[in-house]
């Protein structure tokens, strides 16, 4: 009885050693959503309107490195667009304290932005309150912007 007892403990121990966790912004990951909520409370699915303006965003991905930098991957087919993409979408720096991530990019006219992150399993999900960020431009007034990742 002992020995069947012990035996489970240890297989769930092992199991559980093995079993990757994917409890870090760190990796590669996909923009699968993307939603601005505006201080009336109307949404706006900002992921399918970039998609319709700019086909090629389908592809892009985001890569956090374990160092704290991040970087957005711009596909090839977005052809004179890349430029531009990359540069509006510079990379940057990130820290994550509990459940905040701050990021920082490397233009100045951007001001640092801090997020509400939660990870669980492939799937992120950034929340950009604008209360939280009085620094950054909001002529839309809006309230906030969910974004939602897969991990790749």
């Amino acid at each position: 009885m002992y020995r069947s007892l012990i035996f489970t403990t240890l297989i769930a121990l092992f199991g559980t050693a093995f079993r990757p966790t994917f409890d870090t912004i760190t990796g590669t990951w996909k923009r699968t959503a993307m939603t601005l909520v505006e201080s009336s409370g109307k949404s706006t699915d900002m992921h399918k309107m970039m998609e319709t303006n700019m086909p090629c965003t389908k592809e892009m991905t985001y890569t956090f490195g374990a160092d704290g930098t991040m970087k957005t991957n711009v596909p090839d087919a977005c052809g004179t667009l890349k430029k531009t993409i990359e540069s509006m979408n510079a990379s940057g720096k990130w820290t994550m304290n509990g459940h905040k991530v701050l990021v920082t990019t490397t233009m100045k006219e951007i001001p640092p932005a801090t997020y509400d992150v939660d990870v669980k399993g492939g799937t992120m999900t950034w929340t950009f309150n604008y209360a939280d960020n009085p620094k950054m431009p909001n002529p839309t007034k809006a309230q906030r912007m969910t974004i939602v990742y897969q991990r790749i």
